[in-house]
């Protein structure tokens, strides 16, 4: 579930202009524009649990790759107090910024990545260095 959108209508959100959908095998993430410029995007990560660990570690490297090798500057997430598999991988560089908060769709708490944050980051390091 994504926002309170059922999974068989997440196809529909990702055909529209302030999305942007990175598949994988077993899911992948949908990235929600923020602002006209590109320079903010919502992450929402939807795997199913065969694709949970390492795939989906290895499609957040190339996903945060691709985004921020673009305009993008900054990536929010949501973690959901009930659902531990949300809160983002520490090694990416996420912070949480704040403290649970409640919602209409459950306790949430933001975590953001800024640009220079994930360049910083050995994740990064290391695909960088794969790059070249």
């Amino acid at each position: 579930m994504l926002q309170g959108v059922e999974p068989a209508l997440i196809g529909a959100l990702a055909a529209r202009r302030e999305f942007m959908p990175i598949a994988a095998e077993h899911g992948g993430f949908l990235l929600q524009r923020r602002d006209d410029l590109g320079f903010a995007w919502e992450l929402h990560t939807l795997f199913t649990p065969e694709g949970w660990g390492r795939e989906a570690i290895v499609a957040g490297i190339e996903a945060l790759g691709l985004m921020f090798g673009s305009n993008a500057g900054l990536i929010s997430t949501f973690e959901v107090k009930t659902n531990p598999r949300s809160r983002p991988w520490k090694g990416f560089g996420f912070a949480p910024a704040g403290d649970w908060t409640p919602t209409p769709v459950g306790e949430l708490r933001l975590w953001i990545l800024t640009k220079s944050t994930w360049g910083e980051s050995r994740v990064a390091k290391r695909r960088a260095a794969c790059l070249h």
